[in-house]
C-alpha cells in the first residue's frame, strides 16, 4: 500500500519533534540538513522541505538559505511559567552605568534591557546590587539565585577570584564567551548575515564594515556573507578602531571611506551609536542616504527608529535575554543541577537607511 504524501509529512513532522524533545538539540543549535533528513528517514525532498517548512512556521526552527536549519524553542514545548519563587534575585550593576558618557550608549541599552527583562519575568524581589555584594552574599548563602549582566564578569573573576554561585545565570556578550552551561547568549551570525544578504541582494557589491576588532562574531559574519555569494573581500573598507562604539567615531570613519578612490556603496556599522555618527556626516556633506549609500546598524537600540531617517539595523533582543535567564534559572533549580544554555536569535530589521544600488 502507498502511503500518501500528506501522512508522510505528518508523520516526518512527529519524528523531527520527537529528535527535539530527545535532548540531542539545543535552542540555537544547527538542526540537520535536508539530505540527512531524507536518508535517514527514507523519505523524499518534496516531504522533508514540507515538514521543515511547516515546522518554521509553528516556531520549530529558523531557516537561512545556505546556512542551515536552526532550532528555536518551540511553543509546545513544556516551560517553567507555573514555578514561583520567593527568594531575593540578585543582579549585577556594571560599575560605569551611571557616568553620563555611557547613560545613552550602548551598553548602557543593553544592561536596561536585560535589567528590564529580568524584573518583567521574576515573581519576587529583585536586587540591583555591585559585583562584590554578589560574591559577599555568595559566600555566605550556597542557595543564592542571581543573573549576572555582561558588563565587567571577566572584570570581577578576575578581581575576585569569584567562582559563580551555586544557582546563577550568566548572559553572555559576546556568544562566544563564557561556560558552556547555564548561560544565555545571542546568536548574531543570523541577524547580521541577513542584513548583509538584503545589501547583496539588493546589488552592493562594495559593502564596508566599521567596528572594533572586539565585534569577532559580528566581523565573521560579514566576512561569512561575502565569501557565501562569492564577492571579493576589500581590505580598504574594513576600517577599526578600539573607541568604535561612539557617534563621533562613525562621524570620523565615514570620512575616511568616502575619501577612498572607490567610496562603498553601502556600509555595516558594528553599533547602532556608528552609524547614527555616519549619517549625520552623510547628511552634512549633502551625500544622500539610502539614495548614494545605505547604512546598517547594529543593536536596535531606541534611537534606531526615531533617526530623521529610520535607521535599518540587526536587532537584539536583549529584553528576551532577561526573560529567558529567569526562565533556565527555574529550570536549574527544578532539576537540581546544571542546564544547558540557551541561545536566541537575531534578526535583521529594515527601515528606511537601505536601497538598490543604481551604479
Amino acid at each position: 500500500m502507498v502511503v500518501p504524501d500528506e501522512t508522510k509529512y505528518e508523520k516526518l513532522q512527529d519524528l523531527l519533534k520527537a529528535e527535539l524533545s530527545s535532548g540531542k538539540f539545543r535552542t540555537g543549535d544547527r538542526f540537520y540538513t535536508e539530505r540527512e533528513i531524507m536518508e535517514k528517514y527514507s523519505v523524499s525532498g518534496i516531504t522533508v522541505a514540507r515538514a521543515l517548512n511547516e515546522m518554521t512556521k509553528k516556531g520549530y526552527f529558523k531557516r537561512k538559505r545556505k546556512l542551515g536549519t536552526f532550532v528555536l524553542e518551540s511553543p509546545e514545548m513544556p516551560g517553567m511559567t507555573g514555578c514561583v519563587m520567593t527568594r531575593p534575585l540578585f543582579i549585577n550593576r556594571a560599575t560605569h552605568e551611571e557616568s553620563d558618557e555611557t547613560r545613552n550608549g550602548p551598553s548602557w541599552f543593553v544592561v536596561e534591557e536585560i535589567r528590564r527583562g529580568v524584573i518583567n519575568s521574576y515573581p519576587g524581589a529583585v536586587k540591583i546590587v555591585d559585583m562584590d555584594e554578589i560574591v559577599a552574599e555568595a559566600e555566605k548563602d550556597s542557595e543564592l539565585l542571581a543573573v549576572l549582566l555582561p558588563q565587567h564578569i571577566a572584570y570581577y573573576e578576575e578581581k575576585y577570584a569569584f567562582s559563580k554561585p551555586a544557582r546563577s545565570i550568566e548572559i553572555v556578550l559576546p556568544p562566544n564567551v563564557g561556560k558552556e552551561f547555564n548561560c544565555v547568549r545571542p546568536n548574531y551570525l543570523i541577524g547580521v548575515y541577513e542584513a548583509m544578504e538584503h545589501l547583496i541582494r539588493h546589488g552592493h557589491t562594495r559593502i564596508a564594515f566599521l567596528g572594533r576588532r572586539e565585534l569577532r562574531n559580528r566581523y565573521a559574519a560579514y566576512r561569512i556573507a561575502l565569501e557565501t555569494y562569492g564577492l571579493p573581500f576589500y581590505p580598504e573598507l574594513t576600517l577599526f578602531d578600539r573607541n568604535a562604539v561612539s557617534v563621533e567615531v562613525g562621524a570620523l570613519l565615514i570620512r575616511q571611506l568616502l575619501a577612498l578612490p572607490s567610496p562603498p556603496s553601502a556600509v555595516f556599522c558594528g553599533t547602532d551609536k556608528l552609524a547614527i555618527g555616519a549619517m549625520q556626516t552623510l547628511r552634512e556633506l549633502k551625500v544622500k542616504v539610502p539614495e548614494e549609500i545605505s547604512i546598517v546598524g547594529f543593536d536596535d537600540i531606541s534611537a534606531a527608529s526615531t533617526c530623521e531617517i529610520p535607521l535599518s539595523t540587526v536587532h537584539v533582543p536583549y529584553f528576551e535575554l532577561g526573560k529567558a535567564a529567569v526562565g533556565l534559572l527555574f529550570k536549574r533549580m527544578k532539576s537540581g543541577g546544571d542546564v544547558p544554555s540557551k541561545t536566541l536569535m537575531t534578526n535583521y530589521v529594515m527601515r528606511q537607511t537601505t536601497a538598490e544600488y543604481h551604479g
